[in-house]
């Protein structure tokens, strides 16, 4: 094994390293840009926060439709 080769392998998990798993080079690309700096906890943590926003605006809709008339 050269040194390059241990250097990535130590520093991604095997299967980024080989592509083995993924459906196309597209996924493993995706896959391997989510891992550079704090993007995969940016995302996920983005698509969180419009969850609970949808969540809390469905819930509003509900209580101001379900008031009796004036």
């Amino acid at each position: 094994m050269t040194e390059t080769n241990m250097e990535s392998s130590t520093a991604r998990p095997s299967h980024q390293v080989s592509g083995r798993d993924y459906p196309g080079e597209w996924a493993r690309q995706i896959e391997c840009n989510l891992d550079k700096e704090a993007r995969r906890i940016t995302i996920y943590g983005g698509l969180f926060a419009l969850f609970v926003l949808a969540v809390v605006i469905v819930a509003v809709i509900g209580v101001i439709g379900d008031r009796p008339p004036i």
